[in-house]
């Protein structure tokens, strides 16, 4: 209780959203018990229920502000005293008023309850515990949660004898569904039938996690106000959160009216601290059952629950056992060659047999990877896309995915459930599981709709009829199951650690590069000023050789002196080739769109082509597409490509090249096609291998000239290749990415 509190519990209940219904402060107590509240600190008596003259033959006005000394015996004063928050002390046997009482007594906050009901009884406590015994035995002895069910609804019917029993469970959106029902002979079945969250408010969920155990046991009865010593209790309600007499709403009175109940036991099934769903008991007639046998109720439903996530934790470790051997599997194929893509799709085993959807995919480097039924690769970009506006997290799950989309019916069938999680921070690489539409027909007791009406006045009223109302149930999947979001975070979190494990090799790889760079302009230097010092001097002697020597030489003599010249030029042109190489390597590209046409035309101009070769015909497409690259390094490129065709057209009797751009799979490409020598198309990629030649010496070359062009276009993330036959000439196409 809150001195100068602002809650109110309305006289005349006028809400338009049930959950908002103070039910803990609702000012009324069952009329089957009675209430005391008192001052923590001074023991003043500060509220009583309106019945409470008739257990201690003094007027309200006698009790309101007396002393609860002057009422209990001081053993119970030092307990209630020593009472703990929110802990209800062991009840009390009393004698008042020629009646036996007990007394349950708890403190909250600055106030302390004490609740008076008749005490009554139980049968044969010997056979009490037997049968006790026999439900903690049979329960224990399942191994599904719908056999515990089944079973834990006939034990309680035949222990506590109420017309019909049921296991209502909550699903995630708080709706519940009756899993299980033992009922009367004659009784309509109400198994299978889901009833909307609004039936029970997320308040009543609240209070039902906090007490455990609840009866009201008599629907009908008129409740007992509480009244207070000083002003209207309303205006400063005690807070009934725990109490065993706590009044019940009157929107759920008119509900179970509205059902022809007359009493009900209701227990919390709570599942790692969240409520799972309720044991609900109803009768037609009113029914009391007493505090010890509630609380025999509530060790039963906690018996029911440690059986229940014993049962359930069992087969979530069969199913994560399975999938970490499944994930070794996975990992052991990615580690193999370091890759992925190959790991997780092409091994003997792959994602789809991580859990049980019908279709994966793995999105990785800017390539779709897809298994089993899934979608194509465009909606799959789209699915990506769909679920970054819906989650920030790295793990996001739905079985409605597609509810609000608009998607044909063959996607709708594919993946209605997603299950994605984000291997990268940086990029949106990921794994994606689908789950196929599960049509199905969900009956619901009455129109879920409906849950509620508006009267005239503005106070909402329950439904009235609780027949079955059937709607089907479209795009939607089976939830994913807790085992299956967990081996997924998980394979995302081994990932991961290979990820960074790769990293790391990266980086110290990437500390080698740097020293090889460092060592490669080393290199790059003596070969520039260190080897052609004596190679000047070898070309040098050798030509004052010849010069001076030369007529008195033999032909052997003057052989050597060509043979050293020769030799001597082409180390000097390797050595340019080689220079050349290393710029390409540690060159910055500058992207800028130019004319390709009208390079070609300038390098041609350069090499004098037209002059030197003029049998050779040489055609350009004067209208291709503008090149979008670095226009100094593919002018080098252009003028390797164009000196290596004008080379190998050298013998043929009508030589032509032609410089032109063309479509491949739909991306654009430019091509040099000439009609030389060729080669077999088996050699492709060899040609463009640093110093290596497909040809004799009666071709000049140092087989660095295609490595170059290959670098440029590596430099521009770009493809190349070509196409050769013997004797039919060659076509290299190329794209700058």
């Amino acid at each position: 209780m809150k001195e100068g509190s602002s809650e109110l519990y309305p006289e005349d209940l006028k809400l338009i959203d049930c959950d908002k219904e103070p039910i803990h402060i609702i000012g009324k107590i069952q009329s089957h018990g009675y209430l005391l509240v008192c001052d923590a600190t001074t023991l003043e008596i500060t509220y009583c229920s309106e019945n409470i003259d008739t257990l201690f033959n003094k007027s309200i006005s006698e009790l309101l502000g007396s002393s609860l000394e002057s009422l209990v015996e001081d053993h119970l004063i030092n307990d209630l005293e020593n009472a703990t928050n929110h802990v209800k002390l062991s009840p009390v046997r009393l004698h008042l008023n020629n009646e036996d009482i007990l007394l349950i007594a708890h403190k909250t906050g600055n106030s302390i309850l004490l609740e008076f009901e008749n005490f009554q009884e139980s049968q044969n406590a010997f056979d009490y515990q037997i049968q006790l015994s026999e439900v903690v035995t049979r329960l224990s002895e399942q191994n599904n949660e719908q056999q515990m069910c089944d079973v834990a609804v006939d034990l309680i019917k035949k222990l506590y004898d109420y017309n019909r029993v049921m296991i209502y469970k909550f699903d995630e959106n708080w709706d519940g569904i009756v899993i299980s029902e033992a009922r009367d002979q004659g009784m309509e079945t109400w198994l299978g039938l889901r009833y909307p969250a609004s039936d029970i408010p997320k308040q009543a969920r609240d209070l039902f996690l906090k007490q455990g155990v609840r009866i009201i046991s008599d629907v009908n009865e008129a409740p007992v106000s509480i009244l207070a010593h000083q002003g209207v209790e309303r205006n400063n309600p005690v807070d009934l959160t725990l109490s065993e007499l706590r009044g019940t709403s009157p929107i759920h009175i008119e509900y179970l009216q509205n059902m022809n109940v007359g009493a009900s036991l209701t227990a919390a099934i709570i599942f790692k601290g969240t409520l799972w769903g309720l044991i609900a008991c109803h009768h037609y007639t009113p029914k009391f059952v007493n505090y010890y046998e509630r609380q025999s109720c509530k060790f039963l439903t906690q018996v029911f629950s440690s059986q229940l996530l014993l049962s359930t934790t069992n087969t979530l470790l069969e199913k994560v056992n399975e999938s970490a051997n499944l994930r070794n599997t996975l990992m052991k194929q990615i580690s193999e060659n370091w890759d992925i893509s190959e790991g997780l799709v092409k091994g003997d085993m792959n994602l789809l047999d991580l859990n049980d959807a019908s279709g994966a995919a793995l999105y990785i480097d800017d390539i779709v990877y897809r298994l089993g039924d899934a979608p194509e690769e465009r909606d799959i970009f789209k699915f990506i896309s769909e679920i970054k506006k819906r989650s920030t997290q790295n793990l996001f799950q739905s079985n409605e995915f597609i509810l609000d989309l608009d998607c044909d019916k063959d996607l709708i069938r594919k993946a209605s459930g997603v299950l994605c999680v984000f291997i990268s921070k940086f990029k949106d690489d990921c794994l994606i599981w689908f789950k196929p539409e599960k049509k199905s027909t969900v009956n619901w007791a009455g129109n879920p709709d409906k849950s509620f009406t508006n009267e005239k006045n503005f106070r909402i009223s329950p439904r009235k009829s609780f027949e079955k109302w059937s709607v089907s149930q479209e795009k939607k999947s089976e939830p994913w199951q807790d085992y299956e979001v967990e081996a997924a975070s998980v394979l995302r979190q081994n990932i991961s650690e290979i990820i960074l494990k790769k990293y790391e090799e990266v980086k110290t790889l990437n500390n080698k590069l740097t020293i090889a760079y460092e060592d490669l302009e080393t290199f790059s230097y003596s070969v520039a000023h260190d080897l052609r010092a004596p190679l000047r001097g070898i070309d040098g002697f050798t030509q004052i050789l010849k010069e001076d020597y030369y007529e008195e030489l033999d032909d052997f003599g003057k052989s050597a002196i060509e043979t050293i010249l020769d030799s001597a030029s082409n180390m000097n042109q390797l050595i340019d080739n080689i220079l050349e190489f290393s710029k390409v390597t540690q060159y910055e590209t500058e992207r800028a769109p130019f004319d390709l046409a009208k390079i070609t035309n300038d390098i041609l101009d350069f090499l004098n082509v037209r002059l030197n070769h003029p049998k050779l015909k040489i055609t350009i497409d004067a209208n291709m597409p503008m090149l979008n690259g670095d226009a100094k390094m593919v002018t080098q490129l252009m003028q390797n490509l164009l000196t290596n065709a004008i080379k190998y057209t050298g013998k043929a009797e009508e030589p032509y090249i032609e410089v032109g751009s063309t479509l491949l799979n739909g991306d654009l490409f430019y091509y040099v096609k000439d009609n030389g020598i060729g080669f077999d198309q088996k050699h492709e990629h060899r040609i463009f291998k640093l110093f290596n030649r497909l040809v004799g010496e009666e071709y000049e070359g140092s087989g660095i000239g295609l490595a170059i062009v290959a670098r440029i276009v590596k430099k521009h993330s770009g493809i190349i290749t070509v196409k050769s036959a013997i004797n039919e000439g060659s076509t290299f196409f190329f794209n700058l990415g």
